[in-house]
């Protein structure tokens, strides 16, 4: 009888662990399996965190698919449409520079004498008396001037000489007779008879032009 009652015990005892296990079970595991789930991280109030295992079927159905938008196509304007334009640059073509060229001037001769022909000399037939030699002499501004003297050889050496004028109507002229028909020479000299300008030829009845009876040496100062 003591043995029976140690076995009621026993069990009785056992009974009451597995309930008082079962109590225990209930209060600390949750009802639901679902719970067993990993939580989710926090999240502000308001929204959803994308991918959630919470998410109820009809939530997800309910939310439109988004689809990305196409990207933008960027046409180019039509002239037409493009507005006014500007008209191209005009390029000034190079014009010719204006380039300084040297002109040769005629060069200016300074005669090593005081005096010196102020033209070739001239022959002419008719305008003087006979056959001479004459002409004038006259300083650097064209003033006539008197008393110089020149002298005046054949191609044999005989010479003459004379005194440019000065009397009224013949002032600063000269002239010498021409007897025959050779070459003569010119020549300005001073009172001892020294070279004061270039001796020049006067061809007198002979070489390219025979008929001339009047020849014109004209003489300025220098």
């Amino acid at each position: 009888m003591r043995q029976r009652y140690a076995i009621f015990v026993f069990l009785t005892a056992v009974l009451i662990l597995c309930a008082a296990a079962y109590a225990a079970g209930r209060l600390l595991l949750p009802a639901d399996p679902a719970e067993f789930s990993p939580r989710p991280a926090w999240t502000p109030p308001g929204s959803t965190p994308a991918g959630s295992a919470r998410a109820t079927p009809a939530s997800r159905s309910s939310a439109p698919a988004r689809t990305a938008a196409p990207a933008a196509t960027v046409t180019p304007p039509s002239p037409a449409s493009a507005g006014p334009t500007r008209p191209p640059a005009q390029v000034s073509s190079p014009t010719a520079t204006a380039t300084a060229t040297h002109t040769p001037t005629a060069e200016v001769i300074v005669s090593a004498y005081p005096f010196d022909l102020a033209r070739p000399v001239r022959h002419s037939t008719g305008d003087c008396p006979g056959s001479y030699v004459l002409g004038l002499v006259t300083d650097l501004a064209g003033r006539p001037l008197v008393d110089v003297r020149l002298v005046l050889a054949d191609e044999w050496g005989n010479s003459a000489s004379t005194m440019s004028k000065a009397v009224a109507g013949e002032v600063g002229r000269y002239d010498f007779p021409l007897f025959s028909r050779q070459r003569y020479y010119l020549t300005i000299v001073d009172v001892v008879g020294r070279p004061l300008s270039p001796r020049i030829e006067i061809v007198h009845g002979v070489g390219a032009n025979p008929s001339a009876t009047c020849h014109w040496a004209d003489w300025q100062q220098q």
